[in-house]
């Protein structure tokens, strides 16, 4: 797996890119980490090119999504493709993170900080 991250219109965006192993929530967890130090309020996820996403992968998501709220900063994810929705609706993380459909989306409800 690849991780990109940028700071693009007021966000901080992480694209993570191909399968990910177990042996990538390193990669996953040194994004978000950057995340909790970024001085971009809204802290995003693009998972338009991330073909599938293990159980660890989504702790490591889960766990990030409950340090940024502590900081007051929203966790969402979006362009979620239909594996890695079912892997979150299997999992139950479909209930307890934010998820839109696109930037503009997630954009708006992490501003909204629903």
């Amino acid at each position: 797996m690849k991780v990109t991250v940028n700071e693009e219109f007021g966000s901080f965006v992480i694209k993570p890119h191909g399968m990910f192993g177990e042996q990538d929530c390193p990669l996953l967890q040194e994004a978000l980490e950057k995340s909790t130090r970024s001085r971009s309020r809204l802290v995003l996820i693009d998972l338009k090119d991330l073909s599938n996403i293990t159980i660890a992968g989504q702790r490591a998501l889960l766990a990030y999504s409950g340090q940024l709220q502590t900081l007051r900063r929203p966790l969402v994810l979006y362009n979620v493709n239909q594996a890695v929705m079912a892997a979150f609706e299997d999992s139950g993380l479909i209930r307890v993170i934010h998820i839109a459909s696109n930037l503009k989306e997630a954009q708006a409800l992490a501003t909204a900080g629903k």
